[in-house]
Parts: structure tokens; C-alpha cells; sequence
């Protein structure tokens, strides 16, 4: 838990002439000059007035602004700081300007100098925040005003899941858009869309299928080739190729065969063990039911086991990969734990006593995969197989029967994962009271806000379940919507922000994908004195706009209002800027903010080539000549230079991507890097 700390910083705010007021008649009146205070309201989303609310004036020169490194984070020395308004409040709340709201939910206080954040902490049933916390306001920007806090309200410990179907009634367009969305599309029926979900925005969503030949056998099928095993490496101990390796020198253990059974139309993977003809167990064919992503990058096929209930993951396609390419995890298709299904007990060196083998029961989609995805996630044990299996939200729309109770679950991520379980406000929307018992995200504190998307995009091993990439507590639970980071951090997860190994060299910018939330916790997009930004900023978490990752204007556009509706009143264009920065004017067609301020550091799928010192071959000569562009991007907003220790005197094909091995590599020779 945080503690509250004495501290130089804390001592000198104590000091600042500001009074703690509640300025108020009994009638709600004020009772100061109008000319020098602010009066206000504040209201539940459902219009009630709250009685007991506290309105407090957060000067902007008291928010916390020490660095936010990676290892800070996961020493969790940050905990002071690392919530601005609620940390701030927290501490140092006594010395500020504050008001209480009385039983018509109004307050009165007198307004000093400076800026400030309007920040509320409300009574039970409301999450901190207000409607007026995000954006600094300036005193004569409050003097005189009369203005209304609209504060988020929380569904109770005994709300239960209704199922998005259950919100299309009111909100029928947010579900619709909210379709489109990558959240939506996270886990699919092999070859369909349900009936909540849309691939309009991502042609290439089934482009792996193309791979399934329509045969009556599997070995007319594709045959995936997995060749010489590296029992140090992760999820992709097996080099791939879509062409025989044994011409230059590979050694092939098994195939993997994608087609598509003309005798029911069904998508199979067989498993040919190639290294040792008289495994009993080989060939092995089995259904692939269902895909995990498809409008991100890659795709994960998700296969039956006989004698099982869950399914496992087998195969990863990846949307940009190419076989040209030399790295084992740039190709078209990536070994993703081939070694769950395969025996080597045997002799190391010589695949002709391995066996193709049943997957351990703990490493099931369900356990695995699926708790950041499925609305309403439990995680239990089978008593009959053995297996980690897992429940979701029932729906009659939904995707897959995860129980096999016979009716379909939500396997995504939809209105109750945002807004809580929505029972109670379905009862009072009937009964005519519309808002009540959800949570509202813009009117949360941002660091919530932040929360809601950081409980997935954090990458964290939780403290239940299988400790796994899944943010359980001790009792196996998944983080509501509206908790705290300071909540989050003590008890679901076991470290405070991603290990070393998931991070570049120099431990800030991502190297493992979903790890945009601690990225931008180090951003000034998080903490300063203007305005304290949340990912729906720029990404429309309904979708429906029509750029890519549902961005609300296209990044790449020039002077897209993306990043000029607020830099454009201190930034005249980029050209001004980079020629400020670094001495030579960028026109917009040449560098948008984008290409310098948001480097593609993470990688999901394959990736691309970023800057070629020669021609590519596909030899592990490559190595040397091939800088890469991955195809997340980083959310800490700095530009990471040349001089980077991840970049400076690396193997080009290790490197961390930057501008340099990128964009600015078109222009400028960047053939030195290495050196």
C-alpha cells in the first residue's frame, strides 16, 4: 500500500498560502464575493446531486514531476507519484484549496492565483476524478464561474454481467462501431465473424487461411516445415519455413499440415512427426475452432486435443511476414510452442526417438490466452481432465461455448470490460433512471481511465491463478473497471511494472508488445502542468472512425490535428520544429510527429525492414545489413537517438528500431551505426 510520506516537497506546499474552505449558506448559497470565487455542482452520471463531495483545487506546480524510469517502476519507488492528481490529493491535500459539497450538492470556495486541476473525490458509490480534473484552468478562468462536476458513479459488489447484447437496446451505435475494433476481434471463429464483430476495416483479416488448401487429405495440404531446434529459445524453439530446409543444411523434426477437410469444411492442423517415422502418435490431425488476432499483426490458431475440454495454441501466421527474411520470428509463419505437443526426452541431438506427446493441461487458451479478452474471465480446474479451464459472460451472440454449458460466451473484450458488470444499471435505465451504477470513463481521475486499458497493456504476471500474463488476485479474480494503479499494483500483480527482459537496452522503450500503459506512465503526456492525457485522447476506444488502431485523426496526415490540436498553439509546423530542434527544417511530407515521436520499438507479428545497408539474401548475413522497423509503436513520446545503448555498436537486426534506422535513414547514411 502507499504510505504517506513528510517530505522537502510536501513541507514547502504546506507552507503555500492556500485555505481549505466550505463557503456555503445552508441554502447552497454562496456567502463570498462572486468576483473572486467558484461556485459549483457536483452530479452523479445519472443527474443525481452528491452531498459530501470534495472539490479540491490541485495547483499544477504540485504535481509530482520526478523521472518515471522502467526499474523506479518495478521497485514501485514511484508510488508517490505515479497517480498525479489522486497521489497529489493523497499527500498533500490539506494545504489546498478545498470545498465540500452540501445536501443540494453545491459548493462555493475562494479561488487564489495560479492553475489549477478540478479534481473531486466523491462519496461512496462514485470513483474520484470529475468531469473537470483532465484540462488546467486558469483562476481567472474560475473566478465568478458557476459550473458543474459531473463525477462517475460504480456499479456494487453486487452487480452481475449482463452481456453487450444487453447494451445494444440504448446504446446500439457504440456497440456497432465497437465492433470493428481490435478489442472485438481479439478471438475469432476460424473463417467468420460473429454477430459482434465486423472485419470491414481489416481485409486481410483471413489472409492465413489462404494457406489451408480445400484437400480430402492432409498431405495435400501446406506443409509448414519445423526445423533445427534451440531448446534455449521461448515460445518459437523451431525454426520455420514454408520450402524443405534440408538443401542448405537443415534438420527437419516435424511438418505441420494447414488444410481445409472437404469432408466438412472444417480448418485441421496435422502434425507429422518427420525425424521419427515410427511415432505412434504420428501423423496427429486436429480442428482448429478458434483464431486469436487477425487485425493486429499476426494470427494464433487455437486447436482441439483429443480427451481434452479446452483447446491449445499451435502456429502463429504473421499478416507481414516473408520468407525472404532471415530471422526465425520475421517469417510467414513462427513456431508458437510447437514444444507444448512434442517429446525429447530422448537423445538432444537426435530427433529420431522424439514422440509427438499430449500439452500439459495447465497451458490451455483458457488459462493462457483469454483473461484479458473475455468479458467476465473465471478461471477454474476440470475435475475430469485435469485442465485449467475458464468461464466468461453468456451471451446469445456470443462466440464459443467455453463451459460446453450450451450456451455461447463472450470471448472478448466489450461494454462491461470499460464499464463494469451492468445489471443494476440495466434495472435503473428501465426504471428510468439513465447512468446509474457504471462506471463513465472520461469522468474518472486519468490515471483510472489509464487503468482501465493498463490492467491488459502492462504485460504483469499476476499473484492467482497460474501467475501467468493474467492480472488475478489470490482469488483467482480479475481487476474490475474504476480500480486504482495503486490497487492494481498491491494486489494482482507481482511486479509494478514489465521485467528487464521484456524492455530494450536502455530499459525504457518496449521490446515486448502490449506494454503501450507503462510506456506512456513515463510520458509528459501523463504528468504536467497543461493537461494530463489518457489513451482515449487519441484512440476512440468505439471505434468507428476510420483509421487504423481507432485513432480519432490519422497520425500520418501533415500537421495531423492528432498532435496539433494541442501543439499546434506552440508549434507552428513541423518544419518549425524539427529546424528548432535540429537545425534543419522537416516538411510535413517528410517527417510527421509520428515517424520521430512514436518509433515502432515493439513487435507483435513480423515487422518490417526499416533501413538496408545492402541487399537482403536471406543468409545470416543479413544480420549485418538489415536494421528493422517493428510494428508497435512506442507510447513514451521521446525521440530515441542514434547514440541509443541499444543502437550504438549493435548488430544492426538487434537493434532497437529508432527514427535513424527508420524514417530519417531514408534521407541520411546511417551506415556508421554499427560502428
Amino acid at each position: 500500500m502507499k504510505l504517506v510520506k513528510t517530505t522537502l516537497f510536501a513541507a514547502l506546499l504546506a507552507a503555500l498560502p492556500f485555505t481549505a474552505m466550505g463557503c456555503l449558506d445552508s441554502d447552497g448559497s454562496a456567502s463570498t464575493s462572486p468576483s473572486s470565487t467558484l461556485n459549483g455542482l457536483v452530479n452523479g452520471t445519472d443527474g443525481a446531486v452528491l452531498e459530501g463531495a470534495v472539490v479540491y483545487l490541485v495547483p499544477v506546480t504540485a504535481i509530482d514531476m520526478t523521472e518515471m524510469t522502467a526499474s523506479a517502476m518495478r521497485a514501485n519507488t514511484t508510488a508517490d507519484f505515479d497517480e498525479p492528481l489522486e497521489d497529489t490529493v493523497r499527500i498533500n491535500g490539506a494545504s489546498f484549496v478545498s470545498a465540500t459539497t452540501n445536501v443540494a450538492g453545491a459548493f462555493n470556495m475562494e479561488v487564489p492565483d495560479g492553475d489549477f486541476y478540478v479534481y473531486v473525490e466523491g462519496p461512496a458509490g462514485t470513483l474520484p476524478g470529475g468531469s473537470w480534473c483532465r484540462t488546467a484552468v486558469a483562476a481567472s478562468g474560475l473566478r465568478g464561474q458557476d459550473i458543474t462536476i459531473e463525477m462517475s458513479g460504480s456499479p456494487t459488489a453486487a452487480a452481475t454481467w449482463t452481456g453487450p447484447t444487453a447494451c445494444q437496446s440504448c446504446h446500439e451505435d457504440h456497440v456497432a462501431t465497437a465492433a470493428g475494433t481490435a478489442h472485438s476481434l481479439g478471438f475469432s471463429v476460424v473463417g467468420s465473424f460473429g454477430a459482434l464483430q465486423s472485419g470491414a476495416d481489416h481485409p486481410e483479416f483471413w489472409d492465413g487461411l489462404d494457406l489451408f488448401n480445400y484437400v480430402a487429405s492432409y498431405d495435400l495440404g501446406t506443409p509448414v516445415y519445423y526445423y533445427d531446434f534451440d531448446g534455449g529459445r521461448g515460445m518459437d524453439k523451431f525454426k520455420t519455413a514454408l520450402t524443405d530446409p534440408t538443401a542448405y543444411g537443415g534438420v527437419v523434426y516435424a511438418k505441420i499440415w494447414l488444410w481445409q477437410d472437404t469432408a466438412d469444411d472444417l480448418y485441421k492442423l496435422t502434425i507429422e512427426n518427420v525425424g521419427n517415422i515410427a511415432d505412434p502418435n504420428s501423423p496427429s490431425t486436429h480442428i482448429a475452432r478458434l483464431v486469436y488476432g487477425g487485425a493486429v499483426e499476426k494470427q494464433r490458431f487455437m486447436i482441439e486435443w483429443p480427451g481434452r475440454k479446452g483447446l491449445y495454441p499451435l502456429l502463429q501466421y504473421q499478416t507481414f511476414g516473408e520468407e525472404a527474411k532471415y530471422d526465425r520470428s520475421r517469417k510467414v509463419i513462427r513456431d508458437y510452442h510447437l514444444d507444448y505437443y512434442w517429446d525429447r526426452s530422448g537423445t538432444d541431438s537426435d530427433p529420431s526417438d522424439d514422440l509427438i506427446t499430449d500439452p500439459p493441461t495447465y497451458k490451455t487458451m483458457e488459462a493462457n490466452c483469454i483473461g484479458c479478452h473475455a468479458t467476465g474471465y473465471e478461471m477454474y480446474l476440470d475435475g475430469d481432465t485435469g485442465e485449467y479451464l475458464c468461464d466468461s459472460v453468456e451471451d446469445v451472440n456470443g462466440l464459443y461455448d467455453l463451459d460446453q454449458d450450451g450456451t455461447m460466451n463472450i470471448l472478448n473484450t466489450t461494454c462491461e470490460t470499460c464499464h463494469g458488470p451492468g445489471s443494476e444499471h440495466v434495472a435503473a435505465a428501465a426504471a428510468g433512471i439513465g447512468g446509474a451504477f457504471i462506471v463513465s470513463p472520461q469522468n474518472l481521475s486519468p490515471s483510472r481511465e489509464i487503468q482501465l486499458c493498463n490492467r491488459c497493456h502492462d504485460r504483469l504476471q499476476g499473484v492467482g491463478g497460474l501467475q501467468g500474463d493474467h492480472p488475478l488476485n489470490a482469488d483467482g479474480v480479475f481487476p474490475l473497471a474504476g480500480i486504482s494503479r495503486d490497487d492494481f499494483i498491491t494486489n494482482y500483480v507481482q511486479l509494478s511494472a514489465p521485467k528487464a527482459s521484456k524492455m530494450w537496452a536502455d530499459d525504457l522503450h518496449s521490446k515486448s508488445h502490449h506494454q503501450q500503459g507503462p510506456d506512456f506512465l513515463k510520458s509528459s503526456h501523463y504528468r504536467n502542468s497543461k493537461e494530463l492525457l489518457t489513451c482515449a485522447t487519441c484512440h476512440d476506444l468505439h471505434g468507428g472512425t476510420g483509421y487504423d488502431r481507432a485513432m480519432i485523426d490519422d497520425p500520418q496526415a501533415p500537421e495531423s490535428a492528432l498532435c496539433m490540436d494541442c501543439h499546434g498553439a506552440t508549434m507552428e509546423s513541423t518544419f518549425a520544429h524539427t529546424e528548432q530542434m535540429v537545425g534543419y527544417g522537416h516538411g510535413a511530407a517528410i517527417a510527421n510527429c509520428v515517424d520521430c515521436h512514436m518509433v515502432k520499438t515493439a513487435k507483435t507479428g513480423s515487422g518490417d525492414y526499416g533501413l538496408l545497408l545492402d541487399i537482403p539474401d536471406g543468409s545470416s548475413g543479413d544480420a549485418d545489413i538489415t536494421y528493422f522497423e517493428n510494428d508497435i509503436t512506442s507510447h513514451v513520446f521521446d525521440v530515441p537517438y542514434k547514440t541509443n545503448v541499444g543502437v550504438s555498436g549493435v548488430t544492426p537486426a538487434s537493434a532497437m528500431p529508432i527514427p535513424y534506422t527508420q524514417s530519417c535513414g531514408t534521407c541520411h547514411d546511417a551506415s556508421m551505426l554499427q560502428y
